[in-house]
């Protein structure tokens, strides 16, 4: 039976996931592809106590890359200058590569194309985006025959507790990210996921797989969750619409657009529906119309058992070469359309005093007819005795044609004035 020989760097939450899977399934491994699969060195800064000692261990993570032992290399240490040269490193030396960093790849994809296409090599990343659910492979396989038009991506598990909580429980922004830290679902320092940065590297590369395009960071508006509150919660539950933090693709033909923002969804449409830490993919294709996966988009067993497919594809040869889905030199450049040239609906929410504003034409003294409203909701605000806060559902318009008029409204009249992007799926 052939030998596969793993090399691991990063023995963090990821890493010892994947070694737990290799060292604990062998047999079903094995049974399933024919092949032994071993880890016969792992890289990390310190030592590890759930790591055999009799596997090879490596403080400088290049001396992995350089062990002519090993034939996968599997990078789940994070960061992007260090692992960018790891990779190099690693290709050079003819070593194929499974990693789950989605920064490096989404920040410096057209670099790592540049090194694959110069060392012949090849790179696998499904780890890199909703942990266990296999988009990545359906992007690239399941859905090879397809354009796929729209996505619609749930892609941060520590964002999609945070609103799931504040929705359900009726709790505050802060006492919700207390929880999520408390459990688990967050960081000490949750910046990366709740100010969207985690889901723009996501949606980032299905973008790029699906349009066979370069990633494209610089021109990817991204918002987070810090500036939701509950107050906008309840407004947009009673109109029954959700807030999701969304990652957004679509195909627009001549250009795409790109975009990370909390978005409202009506709560029967499928993926709003989806709560807790649990991620969601909604694609849309010419021939399959909808698809919608759900599940784990992190943790160590989760992205471990993404990372482990990988290898497996590797060693049986059934490996896509294509990084984002097309030879090199047929890769796009793609044109991402400016937010502000989005047209959808819109959900405004302002406080004014009722002394100065009769409830009963709000919106006309307000906005002057400059928008078309559909639905609108008032609710009495603990700020003062005589505040009122008001939120309106636009229809469709350009967001540029939204700020504009917002800029145009008299502050006498209103205060603490924001909008909400609104989703429609149709699914």
């Amino acid at each position: 039976m052939k030998k596969i020989n793993i090399g691991i760097a990063g023995l963090g939450t990821v890493g010892r996931g994947v070694y737990e899977i290799i060292t604990q399934q062998q047999d079903l491994l094995s049974l399933r592809t024919n092949l032994k699969f071993e880890i016969s060195a792992v890289a990390s800064r310190t030592k590890k106590d759930f790591v055999d000692p009799k596997i090879q261990f490596y403080h400088n993570i290049l001396d992995l890359a350089n062990d002519p032992q090993i034939d996968i290399i599997v990078e789940v240490m994070g960061g992007i200058d260090t692992a960018f040269e790891l990779i190099e490193c690693a290709l050079k030396n003819g070593k194929k590569i499974v990693t789950a960093n989605k920064a490096l790849l989404a920040t410096r994809g057209q670099e790592i194309q540049e090194m694959i296409d110069r060392y012949q090599g090849f790179i696998a990343f499904e780890a890199s985006v909703a942990g266990a659910n296999p988009v990545i492979k359906a992007f690239k396989e399941g859905f090879v025959a397809n354009e796929i038009s729209e996505v619609y991506g749930i892609l941060n598990g520590t964002c999609n507790f945070i609103l799931s909580k504040m929705k359900n429980e009726k709790q505050d922004y802060f006492v919700a990210l207390k929880e999520a830290q408390k459990l688990g679902f967050a960081e000490a320092d949750p910046t990366f996921d709740v100010e969207g940065n985690d889901t723009a590297h996501k949606i980032i590369l299905l973008s790029s797989i699906a349009s066979s395009s370069l990633p494209n960071y610089s021109q990817t508006h991204i918002e987070g969750i810090n500036k939701i509150t509950i107050e906008d919660i309840n407004l947009a539950d009673e109109l029954g619409y959700k807030i999701k933090l969304l990652g957004v693709y679509k195909n627009l033909k001549n250009n795409i657009f790109l975009a990370v923002y909390p978005a409202l969804i009506k709560i029967d449409e499928k993926i709003s529906q989806v709560d807790g830490s649990y991620n969601a993919v909604l694609s849309k294709g010419n021939n399959f119309e909808y698809n919608l996966m759900i599940g784990r988009g992190a943790g160590g067993r989760p992205t471990g058992s993404a990372v482990v497919a990988d290898i497996v594809d590797i060693a049986c040869n059934r490996n896509n070469n294509f990084l984002f889905n097309a030879e090199s030199i047929n890769l796009n450049k793609p044109n991402i359309q400016k937010i502000d040239q989005r047209f959808g609906k819109y959900f405004i929410i302002f406080n004014f005093d009722k002394n100065i504003i009769k409830q009963n034409n709000v919106v006309e003294q307000i906005f002057n007819d400059r928008l078309k409203f559909l639905q609108c909701v008032f609710k009495d605000n603990q700020i003062g005795d005589n505040t009122i806060t008001g939120a309106v559902l636009t229809d469709n318009h350009l967001e540029k044609e939204i700020t504009e008029t917002l800029q145009l409204i008299d502050k006498n009249l209103v205060s603490n004035i924001k909008f909400i992007r609104v989703e429609q799926t149709n699914f």
